[in-house]
């Protein structure tokens, strides 16, 4: 048999989740290289090395959740299922009202299994309980078609969700999610956050969190899982330039030859890969594509002299501040989880942060730990050591209605080029689950190209009988 030679432009999820298909179900037929410009892959899954202890610390805290089945099922094949810790509830802090828990009914089917974890949110009044529940039966009645055009305030407001409810429910959940603001994002992607990821079944909103560093996680130990699986990894290669012919991929110093190419870089990265006219214009809305507006997502990490708080994460509602991660890699279940340099790390992250943006990084930091020192009074008596805020301008494309008329299939117009990367019309927003999506995808064109059959795409969770019945598709 003739095997054909796969070249993968790009290391992040999207390349990785494609060049793990490829070569578990297609080994005997394809040679896969997957190259990448930084030193080590994963993409925007990244960690920087902390320079007082040397520790990986990651640039942004990423979390999955139960729905994510694509992503779930890439780590079970990988074996690193073990890499992840899974919380079943949430802890919900705003600086005025007692802490609040959401923890779905386990003995109610879904998506009444909700119904007890709204009215658990002692932040929200019962009238707003009220107009919550209200709207989220509409939504399950509105199918993903009949959104189109709309952004999620415009459609949340029109089924009467009110500003402050819209900002202390449906904002806490969808900017985290979604990393952009409500008036911004298409109500066709708000849509999946709250069906997919709360409503549809049970678990789906069970939270999962990396136990280790990204770096460790994606770009070693998920990367060499691949790499076992037969693929080569070429790092610290940054692709110049692909050419048709001959089908080719050139850096400063090296040529690969290939009978099909799969870009897997970010969106604004694309023009700088494929430069010639023949290439963009096999790649639909081309120009428009390469410059999706972004949003911004901040990681604020802080050392503190002791303890704060015990919990391993919470969501704030009514602050700067979105997220608060404890570090994960810390003995969670020991009395004392310092560091070895006696320090106590944690993490707060802002979405959609251009606010923030505004603030110098004093002046970042002490809004951020006055509003910790509301929600847990112990930081009062904590010394703050030092701090690092980090900010990617890039880390999501902003999920517009316009956007998502624009965002390019996996498929091209050239039978040997196809795109991956949770930019692509995958049906769900910039996540890891979108980004292995992709990479199914890219695959799936290929294997339509060799006249072989495509792999399945989980399309999620099995919904009960009731979810069937209430929730339009």
């Amino acid at each position: 048999m003739n095997r054909k030679r796969i070249v993968i432009i790009g290391g992040g999820l999207a390349g990785l989740a494609a060049a793990e298909s490829l070569l578990r179900h297609h080994r005997d037929r394809f040679d896969v290289c997957v190259i990448e410009s930084k030193r080590s892959t994963g993409g925007r899954t990244g960690s920087f090395d902390d320079p007082e202890t040397g520790h990986s610390v990651d640039y942004c805290q990423h979390v999955t959740m139960g729905c994510c089945t694509n992503l779930i099922s890439l780590m079970q094949r990988c074996e690193l299922s073990d890499a992840w810790q899974r919380y079943d509830q949430l802890d919900f802090l705003h600086p005025q009202f007692p802490a609040s828990r959401f923890a779905p009914a386990k003995w109610l089917p879904a998506p009444f299994h909700l119904a007890t974890s709204i009215g658990a949110l002692k932040y929200l009044t019962w009238k707003q309980q009220r107009v919550v529940r209200r709207g989220l039966l509409k939504l399950m009645r509105t199918r993903p078609s009949q959104l189109g055009g709309w952004t999620a305030d415009q459609w949340l407001r029109s089924v009467g969700q009110d500003r402050e409810t819209i900002r202390d429910f449906w904002d806490v959940i969808l900017v985290s999610a979604l990393g952009e603001q409500t008036d911004k994002v298409a109500m066709t992607a708000a849509r999946k956050v709250i069906i997919d990821g709360f409503a549809a079944a049970k678990g789906a909103s069970d939270v999962l969190v990396p136990k280790m560093p990204l770096r460790q996680l994606i770009g070693e130990r998920l990367s060499r899982s691949i790499e076992e699986l037969g693929a080569v990894v070429d790092t610290a290669c940054k692709v110049d330039e692909v050419s048709a012919a001959p089908r080719s991929i050139h850096s400063a110093t090296r040529c690969w030859l290939a009978d099909h190419v799969v870009c897997a870089v970010p969106w604004h990265q694309l023009k700088r890969v494929l430069k010639s006219n023949a290439l963009q214009s096999s790649i639909e809305h081309f120009d428009a594509a390469c410059n999706l507006p972004a949003s911004p997502i901040t990681g604020v990490h802080l050392w503190f002299d002791r303890e704060i708080t015990p919990l391993p994460h919470a969501a704030l509602v009514g602050t700067l501040a979105q997220w608060l991660f404890r570090d994960p890699i810390a003995k969670s279940n020991a009395d004392d989880a310092a560091d070895d340099n006696g320090e106590h790390y944690y993490q707060v992250v802002i979405s959609a942060s251009a606010d923030a943006r505004q603030l110098s990084k004093d002046e970042l930091v002490q809004r951020v730990v006055c509003e910790l020192q509301q929600l847990f009074p112990a930081t009062s008596h904590a010394r703050l050591r030092r701090s690092v805020a980090v900010t990617n301008p890039q880390s999501v494309f902003s999920v517009s209605p316009e956007v998502e008329e624009i965002r390019p299939s996996a498929r091209t117009a050239l039978p040997w080029l196809h795109l991956a990367g949770d930019w692509i019309a995958t049906g769900w927003p910039a996540t890891m689950e979108g980004a292995v999506i992709s990479g199914r995808m890219a695959v799936n064109s290929i294997l339509e190209s060799e006249q072989l059959q495509p792999l399945p795409i989980e399309s999620g969770l099995p919904r009960g009988w009731f979810a069937k019945r209430l929730i339009a598709d």
